[in-house]
C-alpha cells in the first residue's frame, strides 16, 4: 500500500543551485513542523521525453509524477527525472531545472524524498555528465526507462551508470525489436535486468510445476501459447521461460499466436501425445485442466505498479529466470 503524501514543496532552480535548492527547502520544511527524516535508500533515474503519451490505464501513466510519488513513498530513492528533447540533439548541457521534496509518513513521524528534474535538449552522450553529478556514490542506482524500448534504446552510456534497468515490455509498440535490445544487456550481465510485466507471469510458472509432472518422458512435448492482443511480449516470455527449462529443437520452439479478444491473458497447451495439459492465465486467477485430474486454481494477486517497482528495487539482483527466457529468446531472434 502506498505512504501518504503529507506535504509537498517545490522549487524551480538551474543545474547549478539544484543541491543549494534542496537545502533550502529541507530548511523550510524542517521549520514547519516536527522532526523529519531524510530518506534515501536508493538513486533513481527516470527517463522520459518532454512529451508524455497517454495510455489507456486506471493507473498512473508510467514516469509521471503521480507514479514516482507513489513508487518513491514505498521505496524512498533520489530521484533524478531526465527530461530530454526527442530528436537528433547536440552535446550541450541541461536547460533548466526544478526541484522538490515529498513528506510521507504522519504529522508527527515525518520523512522526505528528494527530486530533481533536469530539462535537456541533448546529445545521448551528455546525459552521464548531467546525471553524476546528482548521483549520492553510497547508494545502489537504477534507472527507470519509462519510454518503449523497442522504438527509443537507452545510450550505452546512461546504462553504464546504473547496476539495474527497469522497464515494462507491456508497453512495446514492436515486440520483437524490445528484445533484441534488453536480451543482449541480460546476457552480457552488464546490468541487471527487471521488467514488470514479467512478474505477471509468477502464477503461472509456479503453476506448471504442478501441471506437467507426469508427463512422458523422451521426445519434447508440443507447446502452444495464445494470448490476448496487446500481450504479445507475454507471450514470448513464456515461451522463452519453457525454452529455455526445455530445451526444445529449432523444430519444436513454442508456437506463439494472438487469440480473439476475451478474459483469458495467455493460455498454455502442453501436448506430449498422451496427455494434454492446458494452462490459462487470467486477471485474477491461473486455471489449470489435465485429463484425470481436479482443475488447479491458483490466485493471481493484483499487484499496483509502485508496489511492484518497489519490490524490484529492494531486491536489486539478477533475476536467473528471466535473464535465462530473455537468452532464449535472443537465440531464437538469431536462428529465425
Amino acid at each position: 500500500m502506498a505512504a501518504a503524501v503529507i506535504e509537498r514543496s517545490w522549487r524551480d532552480s538551474t543545474p547549478e543551485s539544484v543541491e543549494d535548492d534542496l537545502a533550502s527547502l529541507w530548511r523550510d520544511i524542517a521549520g514547519n513542523g516536527p522532526s523529519i527524516a531524510r530518506a534515501v535508500m536508493a538513486n533513481l533515474i527516470v527517463f522520459r521525453f518532454h512529451e508524455r503519451r497517454a495510455r489507456p490505464s486506471d493507473q498512473p501513466p508510467l514516469g509521471t509524477d503521480d507514479a514516482i510519488e507513489a513508487l518513491i513513498g514505498l521505496h524512498p530513492s533520489r530521484t533524478i527525472v531526465i527530461e530530454n528533447q526527442r530528436g537528433d540533439n547536440a552535446e550541450q548541457s541541461p536547460t533548466s531545472a526544478g526541484v522538490g521534496i515529498s513528506v510521507f509518513g504522519s504529522a508527527a513521524t515525518r520523512y522526505g524524498v528528494e527530486r530533481i528534474v533536469v530539462r535537456s535538449a541533448c546529445a545521448d552522450v551528455s546525459l552521464p555528465s548531467i546525471v553524476r553529478r546528482f548521483l549520492r556514490g553510497d547508494r545502489p542506482t537504477s534507472v527507470w526507462w519509462t519510454e518503449d524500448l523497442s522504438r527509443d534504446v537507452p545510450s550505452d552510456a546512461l546504462v553504464d551508470l546504473a547496476r539495474q534497468l527497469i522497464y515494462d515490455s507491456r508497453t512495446w509498440h514492436d515486440v520483437r525489436s524490445g528484445f533484441d535490445v534488453v536480451a543482449p544487456l541480460a546476457t552480457s550481465q552488464r546490468i541487471d535486468v527487471a521488467d514488470m510485466n514479467w512478474r505477471r507471469l509468477d502464477p503461472i510458472r509456479r503453476a506448471l510445476a504442478h501441471a506437467v509432472d507426469g508427463l512422458q518422458p523422451g521426445s519434447p512435448p508440443r507447446l502452444s501459447i495464445r494470448h490476448r492482443p496487446g500481450e504479445a511480449a507475454l507471450g514470448w516470455l513464456l515461451a522463452g521461460w519453457l525454452a529455455a527449462r526445455l530445451h526444445p529443437p529449432r523444430n519444436a520452439w513454442p508456437s506463439i499466436e494472438q487469440s480473439p479478444a476475451g478474459d483469458d491473458v495467455v493460455t498454455l497447451v502442453i501436448d506430449d501425445g498422451a496427455t494434454r495439459v492446458t494452462t490459462t492465465l487470467t486477471e485474477d486467477r491461473v486455471h489449470v485442466s489435465r485429463a484425470g485430474m481436479a482443475p488447479i486454481v491458483i490466485p493471481s494477486p493484483r499487484e499496483q505498479p509502485a508496489e511492484a517497482m518497489a519490490a524490484e528495487l529492494r531486491t536489486l539482483s539478477r533475476d536467473a529466470a528471466l535473464a535465462d527466457a530473455l537468452a532464449a529468446i535472443g537465440q531464437r531472434s538469431v536462428e529465425s
